[in-house]
């Protein structure tokens, strides 16, 4: 067998190990499921031994097949690298992909942002990726998206990051509740209060969005289809809501109050990889920090984002040169 087919099918294996499903990894190679299944099974027989429990659905690696995969990570990785490379310096070298959380429509730096960099940069081809902000990550960290705008995440270690957002949620009330009538609330009015909260795989944001609520006794209804879903279930339940901010843009019977003393926060970030330092990103790059300094967002706690924030000081100088 030609090694250049191995390495092929490796990649192929990883991502369906991963995924755990092989039509979501056909999807994302952008293949067809049976052509796929071919493959890992031509690698199962090239190998010697079984990758996956074919007993089983959800595709579970056999104990062979786990401990292969954990020698494929490095490289899955490489292969990406080399794609991403290859992308800048050929036809995609102008080329940007830019990641967009599906929950941050409702943002003016979004607009900001992606306007900036067309009116700056025409020469960038720049294509939005929508989805929601793990898989975006986990786009980001693979190398499929070169940027992205997301919520923040418990571990950025090995991403440049800046903040572009980083607002107290209010808390939404229907108009007939007692609390309607007060200007402001506190975290006092939040015990046995009955609101509905999103499952969110965004852990930070679970956290540093929900979690003060949950802890001053809000007694939740949970709702698994995500923020969107938990507004109309407020909605039509009759309950409050932890607001982000888009829920603004709907006329609706729940009134927007703010929670004086709440230390809830919807943190947005910017985010690349810390080593990505391609021609394209770095423009772009430039442009987010601009931009986060013209709304006055404070900046990453991230050292490499410091660093690369000053660096673009540096290049923004008229002395430079």
């Amino acid at each position: 067998m030609r090694i250049d087919q191995d390495l092929r099918r490796l990649v192929q294996f990883y991502h369906v190990a991963r995924a755990k499903s092989l039509p979501a990894a056909a999807f994302k190679l952008g293949v067809e499921p049976t052509w796929l299944s071919r493959q890992i099974k031509q690698l199962e027989s090239h190998l010697g031994f079984l990758l996956f429990d074919r007993a089983d659905r959800h595709m579970t690696l056999t104990p062979e097949g786990a401990e292969f995969f954990e020698s494929v990570k490095d490289i899955a990785d490489a292969a990406r690298r080399v794609e991403s490379v290859a992308r800048s310096l050929g036809a995609g070298k102008n080329e940007l992909l830019f990641g967009l959380a599906d929950s941050s429509f409702w943002l003016p730096a979004r607009k900001a942002l992606l306007d900036a960099i067309s009116t700056s940069h025409p020469e960038i081809v720049l294509k939005t990726v929508v989805n929601d902000t793990t898989e975006l990550m986990n786009q980001l960290r693979d190398r499929e998206i070169d940027i992205c705008l997301v919520g923040r995440l418990h571990d950025m270690e090995r991403f440049d990051y800046l903040t572009i957002h980083n607002g107290a949620p209010r808390l939404l009330v229907p108009e007939e509740s007692p609390l309607a009538k007060k200007h402001q609330l506190s975290m006092a009015d939040i015990s046995n209060l009955d609101v509905a909260i999103p499952l969110i795989d965004n852990d930070y944001s679970f956290e540093t969005i929900y979690g003060p609520f949950l802890s001053a006794g809000a007694r939740p209804h949970w709702v698994s289809e995500g923020p969107l879903a938990a507004f109309h279930f407020a909605l039509a339940n009759r309950i409050s809501l932890v607001a982000w901010g888009f829920e603004d843009t709907v006329n609706s019977s729940l009134l927007a109050k703010e929670v004086v003393d709440s230390d809830a926060r919807v943190e947005v970030v910017i985010a690349m990889n810390a080593d990505d330092d391609r021609e394209a990103v770095q423009k772009v790059w430039r442009e987010v920090v601009s931009i986060a300094r013209r709304i006055g967002e404070p900046p990453s706690r991230d050292p490499r984002a410091r660093k690369r924030r000053a660096a673009a000081s540096t290049s923004d100088s008229p002395n430079k040169g």
